[in-house]
């Protein structure tokens, strides 16, 4: 794991040298404004529902406003591909991806895009929507593409991925990337104590850049529809999940009370199937499950094999973000 961490780190030094010598040149669509939310470790920051604010923020400050993602495990024979426009979704979540699936289900009026190569994603929300904004997704190591601004999200609940490159850690980049960034977020930031967060800040401090704290509030959804945060008090619940760190939805179940926590992890992007569906339901019979608790992420899948009845017995987390200049003002 060591030498291959060593050889991660060659090649991503080589790799970004060659961009801040002007060696390897970004690109850039004429008349596009891109900004970049990313992260310098892998999975887990909080960068989706971030990636929906500020989507949501410029389209209510009257920006044409699109979404580029890379569409992670999507399979498509066409690339780029756009995933939803001003009106409906166009595309199906195996072709997309999931995340580009949730972003086209939960934004209306803003159109999805999904593309290897991002700079034709921005090209095509150009060509095809007018946009003069464009939120990139998850492309701060994507060089390629030139950007105005990059947000880098830091999670407080692992800020630093170990202080190790990929595969020994979870670092993408070193530390020293973050002289890219044009913003910081640190995420997440009402799941750990102050003095947690206070030491981030002091390893934060040395890039000076500006500072902004967010942390999340939960709703609980039943059929797309908001439920009192005690529907779940005192029953026995199953939380299912398919994302990069599990640990902090177990958490925020925990936090409405329930009697009984099962706890069904999957990887990252797990693809749900129907046998899954009924191994869930032998489960649910066996342990005497209330209802099944899961992420909007791990929704827009399961949701597409279920039945209507079996919906009901299905509780969707949603998390809305509060983002602020001042730790005291969001926490």
């Amino acid at each position: 794991m060591i030498i291959l961490s060593w050889l991660y780190a060659i090649v991503t030094g080589i790799r970004n040298g060659m961009y801040s010598f002007s060696i390897l040149k970004s690109k850039r669509v004429v008349g596009v404004e891109v900004i970049c939310i990313g992260n310098i470790t892998v999975g887990g920051t909080g960068k989706t529902p971030m990636v929906q604010y500020f989507a949501k923020k410029y389209l209510d400050e009257g920006r044409k406003v699109a979404i580029v993602s890379r569409g992670y495990k999507g399979k498509r024979s066409i690339d780029p591909m756009v995933v939803s426009d001003y009106t409906s979704i166009k595309a199906k979540i195996d072709e997309s991806g999931d995340e580009p699936f949730l972003h086209a289900s939960c934004l209306a009026g803003i159109p999805v895009i999904v593309a290897k190569k991002r700079y034709e994603g921005v090209e095509l929300a150009k060509k095809t929507f007018n946009s003069d904004l464009v939120i990139l997704d998850d492309g701060f190591q994507h060089r390629q593409l030139f950007r105005d601004k990059n947000i880098v999200l830091i999670d407080a609940t692992d800020p630093f991925g170990g202080g190790k490159l990929l595969p020994q850690g979870r670092l993408r980049e070193p530390l020293n990337g973050l002289k890219r960034a044009n913003e910081i977020i640190i995420t997440k930031s009402n799941l750990v104590g102050r003095a947690e967060i206070e030491k981030i800040v002091s390893v934060l401090q040395k890039f000076s850049k500006p500072l902004l704290y967010s942390s999340f509030s939960s709703l609980l959804l039943v059929e797309d529809k908001e439920v009192d945060l005690k529907k779940i008090l005192g029953l026995h619940v199953m939380v299912i999940s398919a994302i990069a760190k599990p640990e902090n939805i177990y958490k925020t179940v925990s936090s409405f009370r329930p009697n009984f926590i099962e706890e069904r992890p999957f990887p990252d992007h797990h693809h749900y199937t129907p046998a899954d569906i009924e191994q869930f339901y032998r489960l649910k019979e066996q342990k005497v499950i209330d209802f099944f608790v899961t992420t909007q992420k791990d929704w827009v899948k399961l949701s597409q094999l279920l039945s209507a009845r079996h919906k009901k017995d299905w509780v969707v987390i949603k998390q809305n973000y509060i983002l602020g200049e001042k730790l005291d003002a969001i926490i």
